[in-house]
């Protein structure tokens, strides 16, 4: 992990330290679910990572020290089905997630329920603010599946590196963009998705989350965000 993920993870960590936040639902405890794509458990210094990996990550082992580590959760060979079996706790085959898919349409299945629609029947204010990858259409998004609100890529990041590709024409083919949406109504696209947009997203998320809390920590709401990173999935970019 660079500099920049323990940054960001550093800002959220920030935030939840404050008293208002920390202490402002006794029955319905806040709750902040952060997901670094792409990071091996190995890279992490309190798994044996961290400075033997080239990276030091001293408020993630922080992080570990002061809270409950769960050390089983068996991960799918890919994106998809892994994000698909945290936000709904079943079988990624159950919910037609069992792999990445370009060019047709995919998504968790309109019928499950996930975390944050059984959250959301509770009270909680829900959002999303980063890479969903489980569904780019309309009834697929995460504001189709219980988030009040989403700020982020519908799909991969990798996608970033299309627009400046040789010979790309966006006449032809889409351009990716980051793209933003509230409940009941169609995302909207913010930007295109490209390399300097990469740049700048986790930086993005980090702020909106922050927002986001504070805003329903004013609104006296528990809140639920889940913050997926797009790092440090490729292109790795400073």
């Amino acid at each position: 992990m660079n500099r920049k993920s323990q940054l960001t993870v550093a800002v959220l960590a920030a935030a939840l330290s404050f008293p208002a936040i920390a202490h402002a639902h006794q029955n319905q405890p806040n709750i902040v679910v952060m997901v670094m794509d792409n990071l091996g458990w190995g890279e992490i210094g309190v798994y044996g990572g961290g400075i033997l990996r080239g990276a030091e990550t001293p408020r993630l082992d922080q992080f570990a020290s002061e809270g409950m580590r769960f050390l089983n959760f068996n991960v799918e060979t890919q994106c998809t089905p892994s994000r698909s079996a945290l936000m709904t706790g079943r079988h990624p085959v159950r919910s037609g997630t069992t792999k990445v898919v370009w060019g047709q349409l995919y998504g968790l299945t309109q019928w499950e329920v996930t975390i944050a629609e059984l959250l959301s029947e509770q009270g909680y204010a829900t959002a999303m603010f980063g890479k969903w990858h489980l569904g780019d259409t309309n009834g697929r998004f995460p504001t189709d599946q219980g988030f009040d609100e989403w700020y982020g890529i519908p799909n991969t990041t990798d996608e970033s590196l299309y627009p400046g590709g040789f010979q790309f024409d966006p006449e032809a083919v889409d351009p990716p963009y980051i793209m933003q949406g509230k409940r009941g109504q169609d995302p909207e696209k913010v930007k295109v998705y490209d390399r300097e947009a990469r740049r700048r997203i986790d930086a993005e998320l980090a702020g909106k989350t922050v927002d986001f809390m504070k805003r329903s920590v004013a609104a006296e709401r528990p809140f639920f965000a889940y913050v997926p990173f797009t790092l440090v999935h490729l292109p790795t970019l400073r």
